[in-house]
C-alpha cells in the first residue's frame, strides 16, 4: 500500500503483460483513481499525478473532493458483545467510543 495526501492505493503486477496497476482505496465504494506503469517509481509518479488531478478538478468544479476517511465508523455488535463492552467500559471509567478506540489501537499497533 502507498499513500500520499491521505489518500492510499494498493498496488497489483499483471505478469501477463508486466504492468503495475493501482487503484484509491479509502475514498468511499468507487475508487476516484486508478493508475498504472511499469516499475515502482512510474507507479508512484502516477498515483501523485492521479491524486492531484482529481483534487485540482475538484477545485475547479467546485466540488468538495470525496476525504480519505472521515473518522465515524458504525459497527454492529450485537447484544452480547455490546453489554461486555458497556460492562468493559464502565469499569475503565471512559465511554465505550473510548473503550473501543482503545481496544482497535492496542490491537492495529501489533
Amino acid at each position: 500500500m502507498i499513500e500520499y495526501k491521505e489518500y492510499a492505493a494498493v498496488i497489483e503486477f499483471d505478469d501477463s503483460i508486466g504492468r503495475l496497476h493501482g487503484r484509491v482505496v479509502n475514498s468511499g465504494a468507487y475508487p476516484i483513481a486508478t493508475f498504472e506503469a511499469t516499475d515502482v517509481e512510474g507507479i508512484r509518479n502516477e498515483f501523485h499525478k492521479s491524486i492531484d488531478e482529481y483534487l485540482n478538478a475538484c477545485k475547479e468544479d467546485g466540488v468538495e473532493p470525496r476525504k480519505p476517511f472521515s473518522g465515524r465508523l458504525s459497527v454492529r455488535l450485537g447484544p452480547d458483545l455490546h453489554r461486555r463492552v458497556a460492562g468493559a467500559a464502565t469499569q475503565s471509567g471512559i465511554s465505550v467510543n473510548s473503550w473501543i478506540m482503545r481496544a482497535l489501537e492496542k490491537s492495529v499497533a501489533q
